[in-house]
This record gives structure tokens, C-alpha cells and sequence, in this order.
């Protein structure tokens, strides 16, 4: 298919908003990924009105967006030109951010996952309306999960897992 020219910024703008849409899949949102995206691309700092002129976006959602990003690890305040704007910069090592979202989320969440199926195994799990196979398969898919996580955590560089595997 014909890649169409589009106006400079542009192509960024939609570039950031897909890659928004992606992460809304990790359980951020959208402006999450669309924000990131044009920091880490940027060769200098933004601040939240360069960020919302950039996007199409209003300061009072990408506002908010910095401070959550900030507190995820992804992205990190620069020194700022003056003491009126904060400018912000994405984190160079994507490896880290991803293990670090990976820790605070995804860990926390497999935690009491394994929590509740154990106390659900001893308490319920021979029930007679339950599917046995069922249970048995669903611990099967707890155990992988937990697997997969911990597998990913060992990387000493996720971002060359693929390469690894594809070999």
C-alpha cells in the first residue's frame, strides 16, 4: 500500500496516538503511549504545553498523563529551561522501564492471583458443580503465567528476548 505524505508533525502525531492504542493494551491509556512516544523520539525535553500542542491534546488530560508517567518510571523531569515550565524527557532504557512496569503491575497481580487460586484450591476446588478439568487447566495457565513473568524478569535485556528466541 501507498504511504501518504502527511504534514510535518503529523505523521508523529499518528505514530504516537497508534502506539498509545497499543499500551492501552498493558493497561495504560492511550495518552500514556501517545506522550511517551514523542519523548522518547524528541531529541530535547517537552513540556506539557509542547506535549498537548503536539498531540492535539488539551494540557488539562496531558497534565495528569506526565504525573502518572512519572510515577511508572517512564519518563523523568529535566533540568527546565526556567523555574515556570516543567520539561520532561522519556527514560533512556526502555529494558528497565518495561521490567520496572513488569515489578510494580503485572508481579503484584500474579501475587494474589496464586493468593486467592490457593486458598480457592483448598477450599473449593473439589466442589461437585466444578469442572475438575477445568480447575486443573486454569492452575495450568496460573503456573504458566507465572512461568512467562518470571522468565521475562531473568532477561538481563528483554528488548533482545526476540532475537534470542528467533535464533
Amino acid at each position: 500500500s501507498k504511504v501518504k505524505t502527511l504534514k510535518p508533525g503529523k505523521s508523529l502525531q499518528k505514530l504516537s496516538l497508534s502506539v498509545g492504542n497499543f499500551i492501552r493494551y498493558w493497561g495504560f491509556r492511550r495518552i500514556h503511549g501517545a506522550i511517551w512516544t514523542q519523548l522518547y523520539l524528541s531529541k530535547t525535553p517537552l513540556s506539557c504545553t509542547e506535549l498537548a500542542q503536539k498531540l492535539g491534546l488539551s494540557k488539562a488530560l496531558v497534565s495528569p498523563a506526565l504525573v502518572e508517567l512519572c510515577q511508572y518510571e517512564l519518563i523523568q523531569e529535566s533540568p527546565a529551561p526556567n523555574e515556570k515550565t516543567k520539561v520532561y524527557e522519556a527514560k533512556e532504557n526502555i529494558n528497565e522501564v518495561i521490567k520496572h512496569v513488569l515489578k510494580m503491575r503485572e508481579l503484584k497481580i500474579l501475587k494474589q492471583i496464586n493468593q486467592d487460586f490457593s486458598a480457592f484450591k483448598k477450599n473449593e476446588a473439589d466442589a461437585n458443580h466444578l469442572n475438575k478439568n477445568r480447575v486443573k487447566s486454569l492452575e495450568d495457565m496460573i503456573f504458566s503465567a507465572n512461568m512467562m513473568l518470571e522468565i521475562m524478569l531473568a532477561q538481563k535485556d528483554l528488548m533482545n528476548l526476540p532475537m534470542e528466541i528467533e535464533k
